[in-house]
């Protein structure tokens, strides 16, 4: 019960201790590149068990509010059919507007330009692109 107790504290520290579960890498080595952030999901790029998506969004984009780039996309009809949308599979171009908050990414509905989601990042986390 003892031995237990102890290692459990031991991981309990090392996670703690930023030697895992942080979600953040840092480069150890010059050519060592730093882990990225990317691939959010959510309700808008989901698919509900009934198979019913009226009302979610048919393509979305995810931008990275303190460049203003498209980091990710989504489209349904691409994600029915087995494939992956990549962010130059999508037409669309969001216009930066100054009340996204920074450090953030939001996820726009291309259809009707809309904000459907702000999720906030920690500051010098590199997002994926």
């Amino acid at each position: 019960m003892k031995k237990t107790a102890i290692a459990g504290l031991l991981v309990l520290g090392a996670a703690l201790s930023g030697c895992g579960g942080s979600g953040h890498s840092s480069a150890h080595a010059e050519n060592e590149e730093a882990a990225c952030v990317g691939g959010y999901d959510g309700w808008w790029n989901s698919t509900p068990v009934s198979g019913d998506t009226t009302g979610l969004p048919e393509e979305t984009v995810t931008v990275d509010t303190n460049t203003g780039k498209t980091i990710d996309a989504f489209n349904r009809s691409r994600n029915d059919a087995g494939k992956t949308t990549d962010v130059s599979d999508v037409g669309y171009q969001p216009v930066p507007d100054e009340s996204w908050p920074a450090d953030s990414v939001v996820v726009i509905d291309t259809a009707t330009g809309k904000v459907l989601e702000t999720i906030a990042v920690d500051p010098g986390t590199q997002l994926c692109q």
